[in-house]
């Protein structure tokens, strides 16, 4: 038996939020941003977001140009907010560790049937946020197809290891050297987040969308931040795949943060060598599918262990098995999108433990060859549109989403699916032309709600006095009666209206939809 190393690390979830208990309501509103000065000490450091056209102070750090993101040191926030410009304000927060040192050897690859099928060459690329990688090492020392993306460091706490190990996990090369990876010939992309504060995870993910398209390992937790859920967004919504551990804290009530709580995340469980839920790993209803996080054979850079290998456990583990996997599944299927290749994953997945959907494995342990081979989902393209910044112009994305009609477009069927813990809310635009009505059929394949809002609503989750200001008309009927609801333009000019469709409190976990619309004069 090899010594352990001296801290085989699981970057862990580090804050509570909301009991996943809430999410069988209606889906929440996103968390609010933080506005205005917040107690943020001239030592610390704050995460802001500025408006278009606005210049940060001297010894701001651009973190996302897309978003306008900067780090600002704390003693320099009071000047910036003075001038003006600012929209966000959040303070930069750190991750925490979790020890969960254990040995053995790579029993997981014929369970997740990485063993049946032959993994591709280079194709769809993996992308790993974490402590960097050792290039030094035996696994990483000329390997083909290893792109760094910015600095890394070897030096920068007693935790970087982590990056290596979740690296060889997800992408160790077939060199007769220690370790497989699930994908061996992946093209690997190594960010490192250094001090793993929101703000690198924001750096981070701007680096990797600016590179490309790719699957996104993530096997650490923050706290929950608007600004981060941002750039996760923008992420997906530009062609990539983001993976998520789901935390190691089962014995404290399983809570659960950024990212593995947010929309369009695939969180991973942990399981070990009898396909039991591990002790040590997070249940909530955002787990998505489980794969093996007990005793996980890694590289681990010299410095940390002469031996260059050992074991390690933890749902840090677990993810990038899954990330390895998914981007095998996505180069082998390129014809699918993110959206497709995001539902594979789950859909394929072997169920454990009770029938169907559960909190400890979500949808069940990875299966690479059921992913392979299953009919593939339609495509949800216009994702994420959770809400109406989502969709409008000059809101989230610089482009607005597809309308249902538009001028020229009169009539328009569009499908796509609800899921409660991914994809709650699904908001679309619709063209209304000047003394016109438009009629809107949602036929869902079980029980769905629907709002529609006007062209001056800002949020699908308004309430009171703002909601019934802004909502044109609601649908709520129950089952699969398909939910009818119109628009009418008496002016002379055409507007956009929004349409929002929705899984009802104490409904359903997930549901298929058609949206029917027509124009008429009366």
């Amino acid at each position: 038996m090899r010594p352990l190393i001296r801290a085989v690390g699981v970057l862990c979830l580090a804050s509570l939020v909301a009991a996943p208990g809430a999410l069988a309501s209606r889906a929440a509103s996103p968390p609010p941003a933080a506005r205005g000065l917040l107690s943020i000490r001239s030592g610390d450091t704050a995460i802001v977001q500025l408006e278009p056209g606005a210049s940060p102070s001297a010894g701001a750090t651009l973190l996302s140009r897309r978003l306008r993101i900067w780090r600002v040191p704390g003693r320099l926030l009071p000047a910036l907010l003075a001038r003006g410009g600012v929209q966000v304000v959040e303070r930069d927060e750190p991750a925490h560790l979790s020890l969960e040192p254990l040995q053995s050897t790579e029993y997981w690859r014929p369970l997740i049937g990485a063993d049946s099928a032959v993994a591709p060459g280079p194709g769809k690329p993996i992308t790993v946020l974490d402590t960097g990688i050792d290039l030094a090492h035996p696994e990483f020392a000329g390997r083909p197809n290893t792109i760094i993306l910015g600095p890394q460091t070897l030096a920068d706490s007693g935790d970087d290891f982590h990056g290596t190990a979740v690296s060889s996990v997800a992408a160790a090369p077939e060199n007769g050297a220690g370790v497989l990876g699930v994908y061996p010939q992946a093209v690997l992309r190594s960010v490192d987040v250094r001090q793993l504060r929101t703000s690198d995870v924001i750096r981070g993910l701007s680096l990797a969308i600016e590179a490309g398209p790719s699957v996104i390992n993530m096997s650490f937790g923050v706290p929950t931040s608007q600004l981060l859920t941002d750039t996760v967004a923008v992420a997906f919504r530009t062609g990539s795949i983001l993976v998520a551990a789901a935390g190691n804290e089962r014995q404290l009530g399983t809570p659960i943060a950024a990212p593995a709580n947010l929309n369009h995340v695939l969180t991973v469980a942990a399981t070990d060598s009898q396909n039991r839920v591990a002790s040590f790993s997070s249940a909530s209803l955002q787990v998505d599918l489980a794969a093996p996080g007990v005793n996980i054979e890694a590289a681990i850079p010299r410095a940390f262990n002469p031996d260059l290998y050992d074991d390690v456990s933890g749902t840090s583990f677990s993810a990038p098995i899954v990330t390895g996997a998914t981007a095998w599944v996505w180069t082998a299927r390129p014809q699918l999108d993110q959206t497709q290749i995001f539902d594979l994953m789950r859909y394929s997945a072997t169920d454990l433990g009770q029938a169907g959907f559960d909190r400890d494995t979500g949808f069940g342990l990875l299966n690479i060859p059921g992913a392979l081979t299953i009919p593939a989902p339609p495509s949800d393209g216009q994702e994420p549109n959770d809400d109406i910044r989502d969709v409008r112009p000059n809101g989230l994305f610089r482009l607005p989403t597809t309308p249902i009609t538009s001028p020229g477009h009169a009539r328009a069927t569009v499908r796509a699916r609800l899921d409660l813990t991914e994809d709650p809310e699904d908001v679309y635009r619709v063209y209304v032309p000047p003394a016109r009505i438009v009629r809107l059929t949602i036929a869902p394949d079980t029980d769905v709600d629907v709002d529609l809002w006007k062209p001056t609503a800002t949020t699908v989750f308004a309430r009171g006095a703002d909601r019934v200001r802004n909502l044109l008309a609601t649908g709520g009927r129950h089952g699969r009666t398909p939910e009818r609801v119109s628009v009418r333009n008496r002016t002379k000019r055409g507007f956009y209206a929004y349409l929002d469709v929705y899984l009802p409190r104490n409904g359903p976990l997930d549901a298929a939809y058609t949206v029917s619309a027509a124009t008429a004069r009366r």
